[in-house]
């Protein structure tokens, strides 16, 4: 009977699928002199860290109520500030000598009192409606925010995503813009309505520089948002296997015996996988993988 030659046997295999209920593969045993003649090598298994990201909306808010809310309180204030002035005044001239009515100092502590309220519902409208971020600025930060918002240096947006996933001690965002490229966005703070939609609380964020300008009120564009950080295994392309249905590598387990495991839950990445089943510092084999699984099938090595 003719004998195929060894390497069309481990080819041959390379097609077999593997069994259901299959035993781990057996470890490859070849002396030194062999794995030089196939120029095996190895190098550690590395883990490598990769920042996670949730997809999200960003839409661009209106800034006329925000401006209009500015420009209320930029009214009030000196209002209710002089009111104040002239409740005490009346009131004054009332404890002194009489030269003003009881009826005048009370009306004036009246006028007062309501200028105060108004005052004081509008700055609380601050928070109500664009959330501690926005209130706790002063009136001259605000001032200067609607000023940018005004002549399209800045934006604002607010940042949802589904159930809030991702939204917790986020700092930027990055917002792509299509073809127009994309933009950073700085949270400022958590929205005060929720979206009832997607479920998410919201955060207000602001976007300043030239592409701030691009951002027309109501347009969505998507968000991404920061997530929880990963480790896996960094496993590059040349040390890969892929047969019988799986991916796979062949790792050193003593000076001459090389062990076939199965990659878990690979991932593509540039210039490899992302996978589970191995440890950091596994040595892997990154040439010969081929033919020690020729080997491990029983056609033996290459033969050069």
């Amino acid at each position: 009977m003719r004998r195929w030659p060894a390497i069309w046997t481990g080819l041959l295999a390379l097609a077999l699928p593997l069994k259901a209920g299959a035993e781990a593969p057996k470890p490859v045993m070849l002396d030194g002199a062999t794995l030089r003649r196939l120029s095996v090598t190895t190098a550690p298994a590395r883990m490598v860290t990769q920042a996670g990201s949730v997809a999200g909306f960003a839409r661009v808010l209106d800034p006329i109520p925000l401006a209009q809310l500015d420009a209320d309180i930029a009214a009030a204030r000196p209002t209710a500030a002089a009111s104040a002035a002239e409740a005490a005044r009346s009131q004054a001239l009332f404890a002194e000598d009489a030269t003003v009515s009881r009826k005048v100092a009370q009306a004036a502590a009246m006028q007062a009192g309501g200028d105060n309220a108004r005052l004081s519902l509008l700055v609380r409208r601050l928070g109500l409606e664009w959330g501690p971020a926005i209130s706790r600025l002063s009136d001259a930060r605000r001032g200067a925010l609607v000023a940018a918002l005004s002549s399209g240096r800045s934006a604002l947006v607010r940042i949802d995503s589904a159930n809030g996933v991702g939204q917790a001690g986020l700092h930027m965002v990055q917002l792509d813009l299509g073809e127009m490229g994309s933009a950073t966005a700085t949270i400022l703070g958590p929205a005060r309505a929720a979206d009832p939609r997607l479920q998410s609380p919201g955060l207000i964020a602001q976007v300043s520089g030239p592409k701030a300008a691009l951002l027309s009120t109501g347009l969505s564009v998507t968000a991404k948002l920061g997530g929880t950080a990963h480790a896996s295994i960094f496993v590059p392309n040349a040390a890969i296997l892929r047969v019988e249905g799986a991916s796979w590598v062949y790792r050193r387990i003593g000076a001459q015996a090389f062990a076939r495991t199965r990659l878990i839950a690979p991932v593509a990445t540039a210039g490899g996988l992302l996978a589970g089943g191995l440890r950091a510092g596994d040595p892997i084999v990154t040439n010969g993988a081929a033919a020690l699984y020729a080997a491990e099938r029983g056609g033996g090595p290459a033969e050069g």
